[in-house]
């Protein structure tokens, strides 16, 4: 499967689409479309406003639907890259927008319908359950299909980074790493991640089988490694810098296995520095309660 195609069909009735992001390393982000039959299309993250609702209509045609015939657009969190297109397809369809409102000041706009953990949102035979998975940003979430056993994550996963790009999040490390132990506790057989990542072999955003399991326990191990690596460079120095630090972490983290695509040269992507800055945020506060609630049921 080429990541450069405008639309993918996954499995009967679901079909992904590629919705151009320029300024991005991996250049694109994805979607899915799930036909629900006579009640319409489920659309799980919208894409960037500049490229929707034309970047998703190849994924429709597929389906023999058009934008019209989406009755729910689905975001995983709130960056404008999987939240962006969701008003101009409510504009043609009236699709409501459902995503958490933890995440609302990252859209820059409310959900037409707040979901939480646990949540399940139906059209026809088709139902999505809610799994919470804060870490990437307070209000992530993934949706799960159980009859086909399909997850899509959104940024909820990230693989085990990239050169120079450690695996992001900008909420908490510790939430992220409880979110894809949560994850690791379903039955996946297919899932779909927001960008194409680098863990093994060519780039994709389309994991099957037991690679669904294979990578989320690789992003926990690499998250792991990030944890474990900031808690001792901080603990050896009495005055804690992080750009003057920044060499030395990333040099650790480039000989760790997990990490096995870290580069630790320079330049270093402003994404990795918000990784470093949750971890050490979460170092300061060991002991709070996460403050969403990510149960599921």
């Amino acid at each position: 499967m080429s990541e450069t195609e405008a639309a993918t069909r996954l499995a009967p009735g679901v079909v992904m689409a590629r919705c151009p992001k320029p300024q991005s390393h991996t250049g694109m982000v994805t979607m899915v479309a799930i036909d629900a039959g006579a009640e319409g299309v489920l659309l799980l993250d919208s894409g960037m406003s500049e490229y929707m609702p034309a970047a998703l209509s190849p994924a429709l045609a597929v389906l023999g639907k058009d934008v019209r015939d989406v009755t729910a657009v689905c975001s995983t969190h709130g960056h404008r890259d999987h939240t962006g297109g969701s008003p101009a397809i409510r504009e043609v369809s009236g699709a409501p927008s459902y995503f958490s409102v933890y995440d609302s000041d990252l859209a820059g706009f409310a959900p037409d319908v707040p979901v939480s953990a646990g949540d399940r949102i139906t059209r026809g035979d088709v139902t999505l359950e809610v799994v919470g998975t804060p870490g990437h940003t307070p209000g992530s979430v993934c949706f799960y299909e159980p009859v086909r056993r399909l997850l899509i994550a959104g940024d909820g996963v990230q693989g085990t980074g990239s050169a120079r790009k450690l695996p992001v999040y900008y909420g908490s490390g510790r939430q992220y790493r409880a979110s894809l132990r949560r994850l690791l506790e379903l039955q996946i057989d297919l899932m779909v991640v927001g960008h194409p990542l680098e863990w093994q072999g060519d780039r994709t955003s389309v994991y099957r089988g037991a690679d669904c399991r294979g990578l989320l326990t690789a992003s926990l191990r690499a998250s792991e490694a990030i944890a474990e690596v900031i808690a001792a460079v901080r603990q050896s120095s009495a005055t804690f810098d992080l750009v003057a630090a920044r060499p030395a972490i990333l040099s650790r983290l480039a000989a760790s296995p997990a990490l096995a695509l870290v580069d630790p040269g320079e330049p270093v992507e402003e994404d990795t520095d918000a990784t470093l800055l949750s971890e050490l945020r979460d170092l300061t506060r060991p002991d709070n309660p996460d403050p969403i609630d990510v149960r599921n049921g």
